[in-house]
């Protein structure tokens, strides 16, 4: 899908996978759909999720969800 991405402001990095997964996400998939989509578990999903949010200092998934939109991850 896309190279790892440097956030310049975080100085955090989220991985190809990390950015398939957010996408899914923004497409209304819920984690145990996005594991199968990806041949993944549902604990996986979640844990990547779990990261994300963490790495990034955000509070849930909504907030991943608009950041990677303001950072140009993900596009109308």
């Amino acid at each position: 899908m896309t190279n790892n991405i440097l956030l310049q402001e975080n100085h955090s990095s989220i991985s190809e996978r990390e950015v398939e997964i957010v996408h899914l996400l923004s497409m209304g998939y819920n984690s145990k759909e996005i594991g199968e989509m990806l041949f993944i578990s549902e604990h996986t999903v979640n844990t990547h999720r779990r990261n994300m949010v963490r790495k990034l200092n955000l509070k849930n998934s909504y907030q991943l969800i608009v950041w990677a939109f303001k950072e140009r991850i993900l596009s109308l």
